[in-house]
């Protein structure tokens, strides 16, 4: 448990060194080194006191973290010693942001993380002549973190899993351990509230953090301490940390927490980073509902300049493209049937600028610059006034479906219907638009990921 996450009354939800899968989170490579001790008053402790240990013992933890686009690796490194013994956990952590396999909006975020450990333990005084002073087990840990658009994020842990033996005369497992924190982001403010459970005896935690400028401070309080700390960032590379905490043993005590943090390039800028990836985000996706596909692009071009991995932003570039595709080429069609010629080789040129290998659009070209060539010059009929305003109000049908508005899809759609009664595609339109509305809950087919 890293300072952080002892300042926190155990918080799954605010450090890689507690949670890996939050590796994928960070703007840069760090390392990290921490040192505690535990003074006592006058008596002495009649009962141990989960997460403390002896007077005069020295903990250190170190760690390294490495993010990579949507992926994180870690090595972290746990030792305590003490008069009669000495511990260490090793552990190799990997970590996955999973947002290109689930349909998220833009500020929504899953990852995942496993963490392999080796423990160690060793008597420098052993009573038992017959059994070795040492043991060593291997086990395996399993993390998960949530972020939601609303503020909320969640975190778990599962850990001490597989078959572990650190027993000396006997076989002892090492305890299952089950960790889970949810916590409320405000502009500075971040609440959490925790519960952990190993040797069934479970226990719940409050914390809040609280940011002022380049100082984080941050407090806690379970069954079994309270706890204050404070972290201030120095030149955009460096975290200093310290923490007090206070046992709830029926004495005056308390453990003070030194650590440090160095980051291998500079960091803080991670706010103002979202904030232009959600500006873009938000033009391209009013410009995409408006049919302005080109500016989309450009803009969901733009997060991509701040954020190469943005899963998102990727996604929704091939489906404005390919909208816009189809966009131009109806738009063309309309044109073609009211005899505007020019006007339609105008726009199927613009289907060819997207994909140069359209051969409809091609063929569709040829056709209309034969009609040119041979000087027919349509005269407006009935009939093809007709078939304009169908081909219209369909357009205009298929685009209020796609926005998720169906009744007016559907208004729309028995308009078609009123001039071309036997028009099959629009009666099963209208069945479909039906259906979704009697499912609310389903989401658009076509409303872009998101929003």
């Amino acid at each position: 448990m890293d300072l952080r996450t002892k300042s926190l009354a155990g918080s799954q939800v605010s450090s890689v060194y507690s949670n890996p899968a939050l590796i994928c989170d960070e703007e840069s490579p760090s390392l990290y080194m921490g040192y505690s001790n535990l003074f006592y008053g006058l008596n002495a402790l009649d009962n141990d006191v989960p997460g403390y240990f002896p007077p005069g013992a020295d903990k250190i933890d170190v760690a390294a973290v490495f993010p990579y686009r949507n992926y994180g690796i870690g090595i972290s490194h746990n030792a305590l010693a003490t008069a009669l013994s000495k511990e260490s956990k090793t552990s190799f952590l990997l970590s996955r942001n999973l947002n290109d396999f689930i349909i998220r909006k833009f500020d929504e975020s899953i990852d995942v993380a496993v963490s392999f450990n080796m423990h160690s333990m060793e008597f420098t005084h052993f009573p038992y002549e017959n059994y070795s002073n040492a043991a060593t087990t291997f086990s395996w840990d399993f993390f998960m973190r949530a972020r939601f658009g609303d503020g909320f994020e969640y975190g778990f842990a599962f850990k001490n899993l597989g078959k572990t033996d650190i027993g000396f005369k006997e076989e002892d497992p090492l305890p299952r351990e089950f960790n889970f924190s949810a916590a409320k982001n405000f502009s500075k403010l971040k609440l959490i509230f925790s519960y952990q459970d190993s040797l069934q005896m479970p226990d719940y935690g409050l914390g809040a953090e609280y940011g002022i400028g380049s100082l984080t401070v941050m407090t806690g309080i379970n069954s079994n301490y309270f706890s204050v700390g404070a972290a201030m960032k120095v030149k955009e590379r460096l975290d200093f940390l310290l923490g007090i905490s206070m046992p709830f043993i029926g004495d005056a005590a308390f453990q003070p927490d030194l650590a440090v943090r160095y980051y291998f390039s500079k960091t803080g800028t991670r706010d103002d980073k979202a904030a232009k990836m959600k500006m873009y985000y938000d033009k391209a996706h009013e410009a995409y509902v408006n049919e302005r596909f080109q500016e989309a692009v450009e803009n969901w071009r733009q997060v991509l300049k701040i954020e190469p991995s943005h899963y998102l932003s990727k996604k929704n570039i091939i489906k404005a493209v390919s909208a816009s595709k189809k966009h131009y080429f109806s738009m063309a069609t309309n044109e073609y049937k009211q005899g505007n010629y020019e006007k339609a080789i105008e726009l199927w040129q613009k289907v060819l600028e997207i994909d140069p290998g359209h051969a409809l659009s091609k063929a569709k070209i040829e056709k209309a610059q034969e009609m040119i060539e041979k000087g027919f010059i349509p005269t407006p009929s009935e009939e093809l006034n007709k078939q304009a305003a169908k081909q219209k109000l369909f357009n205009q049908a298929t685009t209020e479906y796609l926005k998720g508005n169906y009744e007016k899809a559907i208004e729309l759609w028995q308009k078609v219907l009123e001039i071309d009664p036997e028009h099959n595609l629009s009666k099963i339109k209208i069945k479909s638009a039906e259906d979704k509305l009697k499912n609310p809950g389903v989401v658009p087919e076509g409303k872009i990921n998101g929003r």
